[in-house]
């Protein structure tokens, strides 16, 4: 009975197969050019860096304190020496008076005791204090070299980005212990705040983007050390030349998120998709010819769409394809699964409609396509869908703002 009954299973697994169309999953490479979260007047589109360098003021205030604090300390130790040298010179007069006297006896032949020299106070001594650490030049040039919005171009008589460096701050060594006995290990972090302002505005609309980056704390991993005095022996002879790494590596990592900043919300910036696309691999029941043409005219219009800001060059392309996916999409039979254009192939075409929509900037029916998916009862195809929302409604924010 039990054999029977696995026959029976085999045997319907077997006709149920020869109807079940097999999905060919490829991954589809194209350019295209990211639009900006927001736009400049065409008029505008030269941009000219400047650079407030506002940890020169931060050096000044520093070295104008330690001139205050170094004039206050000599004028303390010129009192103690002032005050030293009364009392020396009190002593030296009346062990002067007692020589005198010494030789006025010795010279009349009276015996007299050899007076003892006098015991002096311990002079002041004068410690230099330690010069402060300075924050080091940052020149424009270099700014400007590690600053670049795409598509963009840098002149006078357009826009201005203002980038203020502030100085860095709130400098400490973290030091972090971990394991026990043979396995100790003393971990080293330096944190540090360095917080950048950034400015960009156009004559006519103002500032479109003003806002201090970085002021949370940020951490820089130092060395790992077995024992601490290593880290302290380490630190004697590296630590002035660490301070001024870090504020150097600090800067350069800040000002290329900065870049990254500047170019999300005004680059046109060149990017690659690795899109996921859908076609059927098996043919024993039906012919699927129309999918296949389909999907080439799919796979030609994405690599178009990289030609144009606007996609101009790729709309023809792109609409022969959606027709082309819509015919057969107008067969659809959620209901059988034996019907050529079932759940599955159906689903199927939802996905690959709601990418092309998206590149055609009809961002509601790529929405329309992609809720579908979702809600088509086909897991492989919901997850496709929710992989993709989130692209989808990025790009739908970005092309909104100028299309």
């Amino acid at each position: 009975m039990k054999a029977t009954f696995t026959t029976i299973l085999l045997f319907t697994s077997f006709i149920f197969s020869s109807f079940a169309q097999n999905i060919d999953d490829n991954k589809v490479n194209f350019k295209y050019i990211q639009l900006p979260l927001q736009k400049i007047n065409p008029l505008f589109t030269n941009y000219e860096v400047r650079v407030n360098h506002l940890y020169k003021k931060a050096n000044e205030d520093s070295l104008l304190i330690f001139q205050q604090r170094k004039d206050a300390a000599q004028a303390s130790y010129q009192a103690q020496y002032n005050s030293y040298i009364v009392q020396k010179n009190t002593l030296d007069k009346v062990y002067l008076n007692q020589l005198a006297q010494y030789e006025k006896a010795t010279n009349a032949g009276t015996p007299a005791t050899v007076p003892v020299p006098p015991t002096y106070p311990t002079a002041p001594l004068f410690i230099p204090l330690e010069a402060p650490r300075l924050h080091t030049e940052l020149t424009d040039n270099e700014v400007n070299s590690m600053v670049d919005i795409q598509g963009l171009i840098k002149g006078l008589g357009g826009s201005i980005l203002i980038i203020d460096v502030f100085p860095i701050r709130d400098i400490r060594i973290v030091e972090t212990k971990t394991g026990s006995g043979a396995t100790t290990k003393y971990d080293y972090k330096c944190q540090y705040i360095l917080p950048i302002m950034v400015t960009f505005e156009t004559p006519t609309e103002g500032a479109l983007l003003k806002k201090m980056y970085f002021e949370s704390i940020q951490y820089q991993a130092i060395k790992s050390y077995s024992s601490k005095y290593e880290y302290q022996a380490w630190f004697i002879d590296n630590g002035a030349q660490y301070y001024r790494d870090l504020e150097r590596s600090a800067r350069k990592s800040a000002l290329q998120e900065v870049n990254g900043i500047l170019n999300n919300e005004f680059g046109y910036i060149p990017m690659q998709r690795n899109a996921e696309l859908y076609s059927v691999k098996k043919y024993r029941d039906y012919d699927y010819t129309e999918v296949t043409t389909a999907y080439t005219l799919t796979t030609q219009a994405l690599n178009l769409v990289a030609k144009d800001r606007n996609r101009a060059g790729a709309m023809d392309k792109l609409t022969q394809a959606i027709a082309k996916w819509e015919i057969l999409l107008d067969e659809s039979n959620m209901t059988d699964d034996k019907a050529r254009v079932n759940d599955k192939i159906t689903a199927m075409i939802h996905c690959n409609l709601a990418e092309l929509y998206a590149w055609k900037g009809d961002y509601d029916k790529a929405e329309l396509h992609t809720n579908l998916s979702l809600n088509g009862g086909v897991a492989k195809f919901r997850n496709h869908s929710e992989r993709v929302q989130s692209f989808y409604q990025d790009q739908r924010k970005r092309w909104e703002v100028h299309y």
